[in-house]
C-alpha cells in the first residue's frame, strides 16, 4: 500500500515557472521530480550530518613515521 498526503507549500515564483518549463519539455510530471529532488535532498542533509558525526568523533590522523614505527614494533 503506498501511503500519499497532501504537502503545500509557496515557491518563489521563477522557481515554480522553471519547474513547470522542465516538466512541460521533458515530459514529466511535478510529483515525481518534487519527490524526487526531496529524496536526494534529505539522503544528502543525512549524509552530511554523519559525516560531521564522523569528523568530530575521530581520533585524527597520525604522522606516517609514527605508523610506520608502531608496525615495525609488532
Amino acid at each position: 500500500m503506498n501511503d500519499t498526503l497532501t504537502f503545500a507549500t509557496k515557491l518563489p515564483s521563477g522557481l515554480k515557472q522553471a519547474l513547470d518549463e522542465v516538466c512541460q519539455r521533458l515530459g514529466l510530471k511535478k510529483n515525481f521530480v518534487i519527490e524526487t529532488a526531496l529524496r536526494e535532498k534529505l539522503e544528502d542533509l543525512i549524509d552530511t550530518h554523519d559525516l560531521q558525526i564522523a569528523i568530530k568523533e575521530a581520533t585524527g590522523f597520525y604522522e606516517w613515521k609514527s605508523i610506520k614505527k608502531e608496525l615495525k614494533l609488532k
